[in-house]
């Protein structure tokens, strides 16, 4: 009946020497004295520098092959080392040296990718994702200015890759964003065709960053990272974040960690509807939030939409959403300057979601300012476990909530919740299809349908396998006939549910009952 999936479970500025004069000279004395000492200090500045490297040399550069390596000594001037690059070049960066930014991404005339890379990349495997652990690998590229970005994309940058960088912030004042790729620029004017990979991101040990990367660009791939430490109380966080312009965008294989939500694609208005997300790709991530910020931190959900289209989040484990819905997918025209506001095309599959407050909270349209409706959403084969399950969670344990929409189909999806299988409020959906599921009963079951015995209601919800983990009464059953109830999880039929392996058992009463999606989603 369902297949479902097993859960595996900085340094300190040098400061400016500061010459007090000893006496107090008349006016045009102490001007013609400043003009001399001011000459004086340039050339005695100058023969200093070269003695004791205050001035780091120009960027070296030698050949590999057909290849050009530009070597960027510690400290040194990384734009300028940008601005030597041609398509195909490697922009060399010391491991475990500090570059301080921000440094901007120029738009220059590229066919090819120019990469920015740790001197010992080699040592950080392709396709693996990296850990804070291995950052003596890696060079670092630090903020010190406040509210300003380690790196920016200028208008119209393209094929930049970073490869083993350490993204940061050497100041503890507020920032936005330690990466902004893109700031609201028109459609033909965007940044495009990025790259960052092997690379750690994460805020200074003291104040407030609001977001890993700001991702507001074309052909941007963010892959194999680390992006951590994203979280503050009173504060909108996430560890990525794209609301203007983002475009056949790829998150793959990263583990990231944001206070109120991890991954955000939405929550600011773009200036045109051209601009909504689109074409999104999250695949094979590990969303967590971390145990200690179940209290003192603002949290709010592991993904969201607000305004997107063409979305697939696919295979991703997301953990700890301490408080409310492992999911959002919300309508939202958040500022009221966007009544173009969307979300359509989804697929969300073969994701586990393990700890959370609730399931999923589907909002079809604004119920705040005009929107468009939702359209075509898909929510298949997801594993969700510990859902309101007590201890530190605080939720209410439904599966689904959802307000408005059209076709939307929940599919083949097993969920251990302690609340409503779900909770309906508002405008019912057009269009409505839940079946082939496991899903615990919860005290209400099916909540908020005029009528739960009507062909309606019945067309709605078929062949889904309810468990009745609550120990409700059978006089409060609530679901239309042609769904079964069990008792407990050993009646299901999982092949090992103590090691945590929920996919049915070829002897369970319920295996080969049930249809499958998987044609209909590509």
């Amino acid at each position: 009946m369902v297949s479902s999936l097993a859960i595996n479970v900085m340094s300190v500025r040098s400061k400016p020497i500061v010459e007090k004069p000893r006496f107090r000279p008349k006016m045009w004395f102490l001007l013609a004295g400043t003009v001399l000492a001011g000459v004086v200090a340039t050339f005695a500045f100058g023969a200093l520098s070269g003695i004791f490297g205050v001035i780091p040399p120009e960027p070296e550069i030698v050949r590999n092959g057909a290849a050009r390596i530009i070597k960027v000594a510690p400290g040194g001037n990384v734009e300028a080392a940008i601005a030597k690059a041609e398509s195909g070049d490697i922009v060399e960066l010391q491991a475990g040296a500090v570059y301080y930014g921000e440094i901007k991404l120029p738009n220059k005339p590229l066919k090819d990718f120019v990469t920015i890379q740790s001197s010992n990349v080699g040592s950080l495997a392709p396709g693996k994702r990296v850990t804070p652990a291995q950052r003596s690998s890696m060079a670092t590229i630090a903020t010190r200015d406040p509210g300003r970005p380690a790196v920016s994309a200028t208008n119209g940058a393209n094929h930049y890759r970073f490869i083993g960088i350490e993204f940061t912030s050497s100041i503890a004042e507020y920032n936005y964003a330690l990466v902004t790729f893109g700031e609201g620029e028109t459609a033909a004017n965007l940044p495009h065709d990025l790259e960052i990979d092997r690379s750690y991101i994460h805020p200074f040990k003291s104040g407030v960053v609001r977001r890993g990367i700001a991702l507001n660009s074309a052909a941007t791939v963010i892959k194999n990272s680390y992006i951590e430490g994203f979280g503050f109380p009173g504060e909108e966080t996430q560890g990525i974040c794209g609301w203007t312009g983002t475009r056949n965008v790829s998150v793959l294989n990263n583990y990231i960690e944001g206070g109120a939500e991890n991954v955000l694609f939405g929550g600011g208005d773009p200036s045109s509807a051209d601009l909504v997300p689109m074409d999104i790709e999250v695949r094979g991530n590990h969303l967590n939030k971390p145990e200690k910020w179940a209290t003192g931190v603002t949290v709010k959900t592991l993904f969201q939409l607000k305004n997107a289209k063409r979305v697939q989040v696919i295979g991703n484990l997301m953990t700890n959403n301490w408080v409310g819905e492992a999911m959002r997918v919300t309508v939202r025209n958040q500022d009221n300057t966007a009544t173009f506001s969307t979300i359509e095309d989804v697929v969300i599959k073969d994701n586990v979601i393990d700890t959370a407050g609730a399931g999923i909270n589907i909002l079809g349209t604004d119920d705040t300012y005009p929107s468009q409706i939702m359209k075509r959403l898909t929510i298949e084969n997801n594993l969700f476990t510990n859902i309101a399950n007590g201890g530190k969670v605080q939720g209410s344990g439904y599966f689904i909530q959802i307000a408005d929409g059209e076709n939307i189909t929940i599919a083949n999806n097993t969920v251990f919740n302690k609340g409503n299988i779900t909770s309906f409020h508002g405008v019912p959906p057009r269009a409505f299809a839940f079946r082939d599921n496991i899903v615990g009963h919860g005290d209400y079951g099916i909540h908020g349908l005029d009528d739960i015995k009507s062909p309606q209601s019945r067309a709605m919800f078929q062949r889904n396998i309810f468990i009745n983990l609550n120990r409700v009464s059978p006089v409060d059953y609530s679901f239309p006939i042609g769904n079964t109830i069990v008792s407990g999880i050993s009646d299901v039929g999982f092949v090992n549910p103590a090691s945590k392996d929920f996919r049915l058992s070829p002897v369970s009463r319920f295996a080969g009952k049930g249809s499958n999606l998987a044609a209909n989603n590509e």
